[in-house]
Formats: structure tokens, C-alpha cells, sequence
């Protein structure tokens, strides 16, 4: 079936498409005056290193889940839109794929380097499926960058080279020549050391306007961010490379795999039996045990109305004890002065790292600030007052909880006497499951992530106080140590 076009009338003709599916797609921005459209049609090497991506959008998840995207970045970032168009994009070449959530978080003028704050409290315990970046900064922060995601996802990861801005015209039409955007050579060389999708947008962008005799500013809205139109081009560049390549570049299971519960690597003890669709059923006090490697694993269990509960113990140790912590966004107060035109994220500590796990208490933390010249004092609703400091200064709370690396506090300068920041340290693992609830088909939950990446031995001890049903364990293991 082909697609259907449907001209609404308006003071600006907006085109609204339904795909093969019948999906509604978002409205598709015109070309300059005399130029063609555009198009970016999947080639046999796009998706080299999207392979687990591919097969998820193929095959779904048991249990039903969306395949989550997240973009972190600059207003570059934001200039691509909310994901509507990508998405769309995507289900049009896998019409059975599952539902894609997109997630953001742009700043003005974020570097790589601040993104490793985001990285860091946003993305990494959200364990996407694939991770956007189509920004700008030194190749080093990108490599940290892209480093620290590899160390704590098995996300696929898409770095986007940047459209041609008005200060670059002095290099134009050579989208390979360096500018203080971006090194486009050292970016080709770090996406083939760490297995990252490259998408040379820059590239094929100037393919497009050569031969179509456009220039640089044809493609701007002002001095350096993309037309709606220029911003379409590059959201298809990108949307290329969900894409079946003649060659992948990875095995998805050394990454992601699933253990069913009647494996030889699953042992059982106890008076267990099987139970509908390959799971395996305990009414008493059984035990089942897995050793496995990786940071993170999930259990696929089935609940009904008469189910019991199971305690966890990782390594030994009952897991809701695990030393295992992640910090949350650091989210600034509604309250914080302002500084037009930055927001208030882009007036915060980026980034909190965490001391040693023994010394951990979950809690949520207030950063306040006590002078307009980068004082704060820092405070747990657990722990208390814990130590003063200033944004331009290393910083070390009393109890050795909270470290703050000025390099991450970005315009401390703009901050204000009474100015807050709040985080949250939680614990990233779960004590005990409770098969109770609704007769359901599976559900999952997330046992432990951010656990070290190496062997680790998951035990699962039956209450005795009713059924429980265990289908298959999800074992996730980041390409990086």
C-alpha cells in the first residue's frame, strides 16, 4: 500500500503523511525554493553497529516494553525535535517493532564534557537501548563520554557529525575540515574503536547542497542552528542507520541474553515443578541459583493471586544491602535566581560522583548556596549538615559521601545567595520480589544494575508463603570493564 498524503489547508501548506501502517507522521518541512527533497534511503553498511538494536525492533520484549532512545546534548540536540519524526521513521522500515519512547535533555551550549554529568544521572540508570549524540566538544570529552556509556549500558550509540554553521564557512565545502565544533577524522577512528554508529551527517549534508547549488545560510534559521528542513535532513540521516546491515559488527549476546529457568545454568533446589510457557514453580522454601556475568540482571517471572515473595541475595549478601548506589539528577530549585538566557540546568553542578559504597547512605542531598562568590553548604536528610565548600573549588563532603569536581559546576559564577540543588542517592538493587498481583502473562523487574562488571552468583529464596513462578533471568554485560 502506498502512502496516502493529506494537504490540510493552512497559511502554510502543512503536509501530514500516513505511512503503510497508517501511522500519522509528523508534518515534513519543505526544501529552499528550487531544491529537491530530500531523501536518506538505508545503504548495505548502515546499522553495522545497531545489530542489537535491529533485533529488538524485530522480535519486541517478553514482557511487552517500549525500546527506549535517549538524546542528551546541546540546543543542536534540541534542534532535532522530540523524537516524533525519528520514530516514525523507524516504524516505517519495522512496522512490528514495539513502541519507542524517546527521552531528552538539552542544554544551551552543553559540551560533551557536561553531558557527562547527564550521562551519568540520567542515562546510565535508565538503561536505554540506544543512546543519541549529535553535538559538539573536544574529542577527548567525547571519548569519556562515549567510555563511561560503554562502561554502564549495553546501549547502541549513535555520534552524529554537525551541519555547517556561518562561522565555518571559511573551510566550506570540506565537510572533513577540523573546526572547533568537532574533529571529524578523530571522531571517525573513536566510533570504530568502541563499536559507535557514526553518521556522517556533515558529509552527506554537503553532497546535498552542492548539488543543489545551496549554500551555507540556505540551510541556517540564524548563525549556527538548522532550518526545520536542514534539522528533517539530519533527523533522516540518523534514522538510516536503524537499519538490517549486510554485516553486522557484534554478536547482540555478549551484550544482552536471556537464561530460560529450565537452563543447566539455572540450578534449582528444593521441591520445584514445572509450570506453564518454560517457567518453573516453588510453593515452599526453594532456592534457585545463577551465576552470571555482567552489571545487571533482570528476573521474568509470572504473578498470580496466591503468589508468594523471594528474598535476593547477590553474592551472598541480600541485595537490598548491596553497597550498590546511583546518584540522581542534580535538579535545580524553581525558586534559584535568574540569569536569562540560561536555565537553570545549565546553571548547576552537572555532576556529583559518589564516595566509597561502605560509607553510602541513601538519602537526598541539598546543595545551598550561601554567597553570590560560590559558597554552598551541603546537607543529607539522613546524614546532616555535611561539610561547607565553593563551586570553584574540589570538594569533599565530612563524611566522605559527596564529591563535586568544579570542572563539572557549570557558570557557578551566575549562582546566588539561596540558590538550591537537590539530588537523591539510591540504592540500585532489590531485596525481594513479590510474585503477588494480578494473573498476569510475565512481568519484569530490574534485580541489581550498576553492580561491577565481572561474575557475580544471583540466589532467590522462596518465603514459603506462597507460589512463585520464575520464567527466565535477562543478564546484561557492557562492553567495557
Amino acid at each position: 500500500m502506498r502512502n496516502v498524503l493529506l494537504v490540510l489547508s493552512c497559511a502554510a501548506c502543512v503536509v501530514l503523511a500516513l505511512s503503510a501502517s497508517g501511522h500519522a507522521q509528523p508534518a515534513v518541512p519543505q526544501p529552499p525554493d528550487g531544491a529537491a527533497a530530500y531523501e536518506a534511503t538505508p545503504r548495505p553498511t548502515d546499522g553495522e553497529n545497531m545489530v542489537l538494536t535491529v533485533r529488538k525492533l524485530r522480535e519486541g520484549f517478553d514482557p511487552p516494553r517500549p525500546l527506549l532512545i535517549w538524546a542528551i546534548g546541546s540546543s543542536f540536540t534540541n534542534g532535532l525535535g522530540n523524537g516524533d519524526r525519528l520514530k516514525a521513521l523507524i516504524a516505517e522500515r519495522f512496522p512490528d517493532a514495539p513502541e519507542i519512547v524517546y527521552r531528552k535533555q538539552a542544554g544551551s551550549s552543553t559540551s560533551y564534557h557536561f553531558c557527562r554529568g547527564w550521562a551519568q544521572h540520567l542515562v546510565i540508570p535508565d538503561q536505554p537501548d540506544v543512546v543519541l549524540i549529535y553535538n559538539f566538544g573536544n574529542p577527548d570529552d567525547l571519548e569519556q563520554l562515549i567510555v563511561e556509556l560503554r562502561r554502564g549500558t549495553t546501549a547502541d550509540i549513535i555520534v552524529g557529525t554537525l551541519h555547517w554553521v556561518q562561522p565555518q564557512k571559511g573551510v566550506w565545502p570540506d565537510p572533513d575540515a577540523p573546526t572547533t565544533h568537532q574533529d571529524f577524522a578523530a571522531m571517525r577512528e573513536m566510533s570504530k574503536k568502541y563499536g559507535v554508529e557514526f553518521v556522517e551527517n556533515r558529509r552527506e549534508l554537503t553532497e546535498y547542497m552542492l548539488k543543489n547549488n545551496l549554500v551555507v545560510d540556505d540551510l541556517l534559521g540564524d548563525s549556527v542552528h538548522q532550518t526545520r528542513f536542514a534539522a528533517d535532513c539530519t533527523v533522516q540521516n540518523i534514522a538510516r542507520h536503524f537499519h538490517a546491515a549486510a554485516r553486522g559488527n557484534d554478536k547482540p549476546e555478549q551484550r544482552e541474553r536471556r537464561v530460560g529457568a529450565a537452563s543447566d545454568a539455572v540450578k534449582l533446589d528444593g521441591a520445584w515443578s514445572p509450570a506453564a510457557g518454560g517457567a518453573t514453580r516453588q510453593t515452599n522454601n526453594g532456592r534457585v541459583s545463577l551465576q552470571f556475568t555482567g552489571n545487571r540482571i533482570d528476573l521474568i517471572g509470572r504473578r498470580r493471586p496466591d503468589g508468594g515473595k523471594a528474598r535476593v541475595l547477590i553474592d551472598g549478601i541480600p541485595a537490598g544491602e548491596l553497597p550498590v548506589f546511583h546518584a540522581g539528577y542534580v535538579q535545580p530549585a524553581k525558586e534559584n535566581a535568574l540569569q536569562p538566557p540560561m536555565a537553570p540546568r545549565d546553571r548547576s553542578p552537572h555532576r556529583v560522583d559518589l564516595g566509597p559504597a561502605k560509607d553510602l547512605v541513601p538519602q537526598e542531598w541539598t546543595i545551598t548556596m550561601t554567597s553570590d562568590e560560590g559558597n554552598y553548604e551541603l546537607t543529607g536528610s539522613v546524614t546532616g549538615a555535611d561539610g561547607r565548600g565553593n563551586a570553584f573549588q574540589p570538594f569533599t563532603s565530612v563524611s566522605g559521601q559527596i564529591l563535586i569536581d568544579p570542572a563539572f559546576w557549570r557558570a557557578a559564577k551566575t549562582n546566588r545567595t539561596g540558590d538550591r540543588f537537590t539530588f537523591e542517592v539510591y540504592r540500585s538493587t532489590v531485596g525481594e520480589v513479590d510474585f503477588a498481583g494480578p494473573e498476569s502473562e510475565h512481568f519484569r523487574i530490574r534485580l541489581a544494575q550498576a553492580l561491577s562488571n565481572a561474575t557475580h552468583t544471583l540466589e532467590l529464596i522462596a518465603a514459603g508463603d506462597g507460589p512463585i513462578e520464575i520464567v527466565a533471568f535477562d543478564v546484561f554485560e557492557p562492553p567495557l570493564k
